[in-house]
């Protein structure tokens, strides 16, 4: 019996591979996007400590330069999460697009194994007739022979 042979093997490997790069690029979107949130996290803490040391200071009488140093330090830090925020939305947007093109990816790729697997059943169930069939005519001809060799 042969062995059966995809006749679109090269693109079924092409789209495997496709989604792989998808995979990977989501994988990196996700990265990036915990890297953001990490990254706000990290300035929110820094901005809690920032105006702890604030208020302690106010309590214990500071002046008003260092006061204002603080506060720029605090305003600054505002718009950098503000800014973090933003960027997050934006790779939340990234990561959406990703994912919807890894599912497009796997859709296609699911697509041309279910059609390598149902042209296989059905190039073995052709092989597997054409072997019964095979076998029914030697035992047809085994049989007429027998007869004939009865007969003489």
């Amino acid at each position: 019996m042969k062995k059966f042979q995809f006749r679109l093997q090269s693109l079924l490997k092409y789209k495997r591979h496709l989604e792989q790069v998808a995979k990977q690029a989501m994988a990196q979107a996700v990265a990036d996007l915990l890297a953001c949130e990490q990254h706000i996290t990290e300035l929110q803490n820094d901005r809690i400590t920032a105006t702890d040391q604030l208020d302690a200071l106010v309590e214990k009488g500071m002046g008003a330069g260092q006061f204002n140093r603080y506060r720029q330090f605090i305003t600054a830090v505002d718009q950098m999460i503000m800014l973090e925020h933003t960027r997050k939305t934006e790779l939340e947007k990234i990561l959406d697009d990703k994912r919807k093109a890894l599912k497009q990816r796997t859709i296609e790729k699911k697509a041309l194994e279910r059609l390598r697997e149902k042209q296989a059943r059905e190039y073995t169930h052709k092989m597997l007739r054409e072997e019964q069939k095979n076998l029914d005519e030697i035992t047809s001809l085994r049989t007429a022979r027998k007869v004939n060799n009865e007969r003489i």
